[in-house]
């Protein structure tokens, strides 16, 4: 656990997700976007309650997570690189993860010592305190202590200044990772290319919930040759 001051002088807790309090994940939920809360009525989904509990007891944690007293206000959350993926606020994918229960108590014999991000959060009324910063330094040192001698993240969708902002992306935020101590590099187990197919289906979920107006203010979502700003690219900090 890390106490730190905002600019504001309140005061932030950083900790490791514990079976004390697991994120209300599931059903499209994110503290983005919703209060989530220590002790409220919201409670996470079953299954991704059993996937968390299973992950903690199997790893320490799976998520860093920045408390205002008892409110969610960010968090980074990560898995072994060889885990699937069951990103917190995807039931389709959490569903899938339940699969994969005996994986996680026995993992695969070749498995290495790498964590992957899934995402970096923060809410917008708490952004420009360096949390992003200060989650990925205490990422590593928890990492570190825990025996794990990589992180990676790769990211594919932009961000910004927009109330949807994933920090896992190229521009703008790239330099949150490399202030963290993290340098682009290609980690092949990652390594896919974007297209103008997968970057039409992200623009068309974007207009689906209206959200076209949280592209960066120097893309226009109807140039046919926007996607070549979001290709992937790999974030990895040795430790």
């Amino acid at each position: 656990m890390k106490h730190i001051q905002l600019k504001d002088s309140r005061i932030i807790v950083l900790k490791p997700m514990d079976n004390s309090f697991i994120i209300q994940g599931g059903e499209g939920r994110c503290p983005a976007n919703c209060d989530m809360r220590a002790g409220g009525n919201m409670t996470p989904t079953k299954n991704f309650e059993i996937l968390s509990k299973r992950m903690i007891k199997r790893y320490g944690t799976t998520a860093i997570l920045a408390m205002d007293k008892d409110l969610v206000i960010g968090f980074v959350d990560f898995c072994p690189q060889w885990c699937p993926r069951f990103y917190m606020c995807d039931d389709e994918l959490i569903d899938k993860g339940m699969k994969h229960l005996d994986e996680i108590e026995n993992p695969p014999f070749n498995s290495d010592s790498v964590l992957y991000v899934n995402c970096l959060m923060i809410k917008e009324q708490y952004r420009g305190n360096e949390l992003s910063v200060q989650l990925l330094e205490y990422l590593k040192e928890w990492a570190k202590e825990n025996g794990w001698s990589k992180i990676v993240a790769n990211g594919c969708i932009f961000s910004g200044k927009a109330k949807y902002q994933w920090l896992v992306s190229p521009k703008p935020p790239k330099p949150i990772w490399e202030k963290a101590g993290f340098t682009p590099g290609n980690y092949s187990v990652f390594k896919t290319e974007s297209s103008h197919e997968s970057t039409q289906a992200n623009r068309e979920w974007y207009r689906t919930y209206e959200l076209t107006g949280s592209f960066p203010r120097d893309v226009n979502p109807d140039d046919n040759d926007w996607y070549e700003i979001f290709k992937d690219y790999t974030m990895i900090c040795q430790l």
